[in-house]
């Protein structure tokens, strides 16, 4: 049973076999999405990482490689002062992983804690890197998301990004070698007239959806990051795709903190890559908004 091989490796590995614990904690499974959530409850504070705790989420993860660069993300997220379930540890098991993290109980957005969120966002987009993309690939959603480290913006969002996605969608069978061509020079005029390279990578998040953000009381917490060195306007797209909590003079007043440039138009352009995802992991429903705005701008 799934709780109690949980429980023994967190009694193992986390605990390091202190039986006593094992009487004050309560492990059940708590939700689903892509991979399985369980919630560890304990009547006594857990210490550990010299912090208390009395709950944990447990995220059972069948790629050992998606696991660990979902920890990474959230490392990083929180070292950039931006708000994130406390990673704590990745336990291995022969067949998954367990990302162990802080528990988070998930409750409804406000004022305050959507103050909070744009805090995170501005610390994590202050955060500026030498390079685009990454020094290794990660994950967006089930899919591998390439990740090569380059000078220019224009090599990391076509190399990176849009080309890598596009192959996949062609091999599927739902855009042609021309779609790929048309969207290659608008994607190189936009970003010429835009002039990104102009300004230094900075830290993302990369699958800022509103699905991926936790409003809790006064603060709002981010969770499964797809990290990179990119442009801040990616995030605002993907949000704004699938109901964002964040308006436009939301995401402006962060722009403008950070010095970054934000038009309007620029949400289209950079929701062309969150749609080419959702192509290739849910199929041809997403197809229609890249052909439109391929025959919007060729």
């Amino acid at each position: 049973m799934d709780v109690d091989l949980i429980k023994l490796l967190v009694l193992e590995e986390l605990f390091k076999n202190q039986q006593e614990i094992e009487k004050y904690i309560n492990i059940r499974f708590y939700s689903s999405s892509l991979y399985p959530l369980y919630l560890l409850e304990s009547n006594l504070p857990l210490k550990i990482k010299d912090r208390e705790f009395y709950k944990l989420a447990i995220k059972k993860i069948d790629h050992k490689e998606m696991a660990y660069t979902e920890f990474e993300g959230l490392q990083l997220l929180f070292n950039f002062r931006s708000r994130t379930p406390f990673p704590i540890a990745i336990i291995e098991s022969e067949n998954f992983c367990l990302l162990i993290m802080e528990f988070i109980q998930k409750g409804s957005i406000n004022e305050k804690n959507k103050k909070d969120l744009i805090l995170s966002l501005k610390n994590l987009y202050n955060h500026r890197g030498l390079m685009y993309g990454l020094d290794k690939n990660n994950y967006i959603g089930i899919l591998l998301q390439k990740n090569i480290e380059t000078k220019t913006f224009i090599d990391f969002w076509w190399g990176s990004r849009i080309e890598p996605m596009m192959d996949l969608a062609i091999e599927k069978g739902y855009f042609t070698n021309k779609d790929k061509d048309s969207l290659y020079k608008i994607v190189r005029q936009f970003l010429k007239t835009w002039k990104l390279d102009d300004d230094m990578p900075r830290a993302i998040h990369g699958d800022l959806w509103s699905g991926n953000i936790l409003f809790s009381g006064d603060y709002a917490y981010l969770i499964d990051p797809s990290f990179a060195y990119s442009h801040p306007v990616q995030d605002f797209a993907m949000l704004e795709l699938f109901g964002s909590p964040l308006s436009f003079s939301d995401y402006q007043e962060i722009a403008n903190f950070c010095n970054f440039i934000l038009l309007p138009e620029m949400i289209e352009f950079f929701q062309v890559y969150p749609l080419l995802v959702h192509v290739n992991i849910f199929g041809a429903s997403y197809k229609s908004g890249i052909i439109k705005f391929i025959n919007k701008h060729k």
